[in-house]
């Protein structure tokens, strides 16, 4: 018995195709529901096998592989047919037409928001939420959720003089706050940011600015706000002139969009109620730029943040419904903060992270050292096609090797992995590694082929009002305002 187990524990061999499917859920294609939903890892003629439970998934292919043909879109079909929530990042707006029609069959509530064309999109403002936050009692909360904000937008996370972003990035939060505690909740937007600014660093004399001279010399100087902006305004003036040129260079896709301000202003989603029904929610950025992937990042916290505080209210603090992020090109995006400690702790609040990359160079380059945690974190790898050398020596590696010492798999065996049958090599938790043969979207039912069926919500917003931020000096006595406030 000593001796089976040490061969067990040091010998790798393929795992046994009846062993693959008793660790995952059964579902069968014809199914119009399920019990559980998950990324398909093994599919046969007439099933396929999910996994089920609270697992992450890392899903790794470059550019071609068919990662969201054969992962990412069946994913949301059974997602769909369980009644579990999702928030998917669609950079072709692939996911949201092909899906559609079965959400809609299941009664989902979708949301879409669409950067790629903001006119035919559901309306979020990022600002909303601290802002209630703070108006709610809850202070401490609102400065975490402002500076998470900040970071997300002006900071790149791989500078090689990080001084100027981070000078940026407290430049905006401190901004943020001086309209969070002073603004109305209707100007609590973009356009009123974007005023604040001009405002706010236009010159009153030879040597103050104008929020200088109005506004802060009437704060006490170990103030939150005050310890914000101070290395802005307490600084040489070639200094302050590069910080606001970073500034205005970080924030200028989204002060010079008239139609994206507009679709920032308002707010369609309820993050909180995306663990409680059946909710869809869409994130359409452009695939041939960048520009906008931060508000994605953004998006992604905040969202993470509130379900987090919605689980908080619920038994063993666990979501009643469970919430999946399904992030593709996910090495695109820019740093979230605390990604690493967010996939660490979600699993237990009924929330999982599907991750889809090029290769692990580009996980890499995005988040460093802490690239290693965020692939430790997940359970399931699901590989279709790859040239990273280092990349295919680690799953050659982690596969193991034969008694008579060989390979598992070879790196060669990697490479020709067969597009057309959609064969995936895959490690499945603790289990041995398997080659799966999974389907394509077109071969699930109820996928909607023609996109003339496919519906847009329509964005008519426009902004009207905005935070007069020298209106609000000249008609308040600043000195009483902040002797009440201290």
């Amino acid at each position: 018995m000593d001796y089976i187990k040490e061969k067990r524990t040091t010998y790798s061999c393929w795992e046994a195709e009846n062993e693959i499917k008793s660790s995952l859920y059964k579902v069968n294609l014809n199914d119009n529901n399920s019990d559980f939903g998950g990324i398909p890892l093994f599919t046969d003629s007439e099933s396929v096998y999910v996994e089920h439970r609270d697992s992450h998934s890392l899903i790794i292919g470059s550019t071609g592989s068919k990662k969201t043909r054969l992962v990412g879109m069946p994913a949301l079909q059974m997602y769909a047919i369980s009644g579990e929530s999702f928030i998917a990042t669609d950079p072709k707006g692939e996911l949201y037409k092909k899906t559609y029609k079965i959400l809609k069959t299941y009664d989902y509530r979708i949301l879409l928001i669409n950067l790629r064309d903001p006119l035919r999109s559901n309306l979020w403002n990022p600002l909303k939420i601290p802002y209630l936050q703070y108006h709610n009692g809850h202070k401490d909360k609102a400065k975490e959720l402002i500076i998470d904000l900040a970071g997300c937008i002006a900071k790149e996370g791989y500078a090689n003089d990080p001084y100027w972003e981070n000078s940026a990035a407290d430049l905006l939060a401190g901004l943020v706050f001086i309209m969070i505690e002073n603004a109305k909740e209707h100007e609590m937007h973009f356009k009123s940011l974007r005023a604040l600014r001009n405002q706010a660093f236009k010159m009153v004399n030879k040597e103050d600015t104008y929020i200088q001279d109005k506004f802060l010399k009437y704060l006490d100087k170990s103030s939150f706000l005050c310890s914000l902006l101070s290395g802005t305004v307490d600084v040489a003036d070639t200094t302050r002139s590069c910080i606001l040129s970073v500034f205005d260079q970080t924030m200028s896709p989204f002060f010079s969009q008239d139609n994206l301000i507009n679709m920032l202003s308002g707010n369609d989603i309820d993050m909180s109620e995306i663990g409680k029904e059946k909710t869809a929610v869409f994130l359409i950025i452009p695939d041939e730029n960048t520009l906008y992937n931060k508000l994605i990042s953004l998006f992604i916290k905040q969202c993470y943040s509130e379900l987090l505080r919605e689980a908080e209210k619920h038994p063993n603090n666990k979501l009643p419904r469970r919430v999946n992020f399904l992030l593709d090109e996910f090495a695109n995006l820019p740093t979230i903060n605390d990604f690493p400690a967010m996939i660490t702790a979600s699993r237990s609040r009924n929330i999982r992270f599907n991750l889809f990359i090029q290769g692990q160079n580009q996980l890499y380059a995005r988040y460093r050292s802490h690239a290693e945690t965020i692939m430790a974190n997940c359970n399931n790898w699901v590989f279709l096609h790859s040239h990273e050398y280092e990349l295919m020596e680690k799953l050659v590696n982690l596969a193991g090797t034969k008694h008579n010492n060989e390979p598992l798999i070879s790196i060669t065996m990697l490479q020709t992995l067969d597009k057309d049958k959609g064969e995936a090599y895959i490690l499945h938790g603790r289990k041995h590694p398997f080659i799966a043969n999974l389907l394509d979207i077109d071969k699930y039912p109820n996928v909607l082929q023609e996109e003339e069926n496919v519906q847009y919500p329509k964005n008519n917003r426009k902004v009207s009002s905005f935070f007069n931020f020298e209106d609000f000096c000249e008609e308040n006595e600043m000195k009483n305002i902040f002797k009440r406030r201290n």
